[in-house]
């Protein structure tokens, strides 16, 4: 994952997510309208690029299309991060297990 930047926020997007991004802003972009507007105020994040709180748009005009983009990108990031903390979770399991599989062997040595 990389390190975005949108409506001056950091976000955490993969390839493919960035790609749709820019094929959603390019969709919308017209003479008159940047598509890049249509994110402003649509979500906060935190540092590492994770969205941590989506915002209804009450203040600014938006597209569905952007809306349920930010919400699918929201559920993506944190699936993810569920997915690492149980593959940590699992390598620490992994490493007891031959921790004391190797106190058994001294063990049943003796």
């Amino acid at each position: 994952m990389t390190i975005r930047i949108i409506d001056n926020k950091k976000i955490d997007l993969t390839d493919d997510e960035n790609e749709m991004y820019q094929k959603i802003v390019k969709s919308y972009t017209t003479i008159n309208m940047d598509g890049k507007d249509l994110f402003t105020d649509l979500f906060y994040s935190d540092d590492r690029g994770i969205i941590v709180f989506l915002k209804p748009p009450s203040v600014r005009r938006t597209s569905f299309e952007v809306f349920l983009f930010l919400m699918s990108i929201f559920q993506h990031q944190h699936t993810r991060l569920m997915y690492e903390q149980v593959e940590d979770i699992c390598a620490q399991m992994k490493a007891k297990m031959n921790e004391i599989d190797e106190k058994l062997k001294k063990i049943s040595s003796i």
